[in-house]
């Protein structure tokens, strides 16, 4: 079989098991029994084997424009011809001995961080060391006061939430727990900390 058309990939039907059509250039694509098909590249990297899902079939993709690479991400839904362009992506980043699986997976990973408490907090303490945030900038002594009050009395409560949970009730009740535990210049601390976006 040569290279898989949009025509082929509509007509793949589900069967019992996962089963694969081979495209070209190492990806394939997966047919679950529930009948979704996802592009798949397997590729070896620094002596292992790898399998990439590129990102799943959508014909409502195939049937419009084909969108530029730049906005294009591993995982997302896409069309036979944007697969391919992903596939070119990652052939490139295999030949540089990188792993696009790997990379895809720190992205999340990244990307799932930036979205909580701790993500945002990291973000804001670098913001406020770095001299180019000019007049937000904190003199090195705050900024080192201001970290040692997040690591040892807001980090473990709240770093691991999400923004949208980290909401003025349950500030209030962190500093009056820490004011219970600590006393009230610590809790002026915590309420003064890295202070949550709007």
């Amino acid at each position: 079989m040569g290279d898989l058309t949009d025509k082929e990939l509509k007509n793949l039907k589900p069967r019992a098991k996962l089963y694969k059509v081979t495209d070209r250039d190492g990806m394939h694509a997966a047919v679950t029994p529930t009948g979704v098909i996802s592009f798949r590249y397997q590729y070896r990297v620094n002596g292992r084997q790898e399998i990439l899902t590129i990102g799943r079939y959508s014909a409502e993709a195939a049937r419009g424009l084909t969108r530029a690479p730049d906005a294009l991400e591993y995982g997302m839904q896409v069309s036979l011809a944007e697969a391919r362009t992903l596939l070119a992506r990652a052939r490139r980043q295999v030949e540089r001995g990188e792993s696009p699986s790997r990379a895809k997976v720190e992205k999340r990973t990244a990307s799932a961080a930036a979205l909580t408490f701790g993500g945002w907090a990291e973000a804001n303490f670098k913001h406020k060391a770095d001299p180019r945030s000019g007049a937000e900038k904190l003199a090195d002594s705050t900024l080192a006061m201001r970290r040692s009050v997040y690591d040892r009395a807001i980090a473990g409560e709240l770093s691991k939430l999400r923004l949208a949970e980290v909401t003025p009730l349950r500030l209030k009740a962190l500093c009056d727990q820490v004011k219970e535990k600590r006393g009230p210049a610590v809790a002026v601390h915590v309420r003064e900390g890295p202070r949550v976006p709007a």
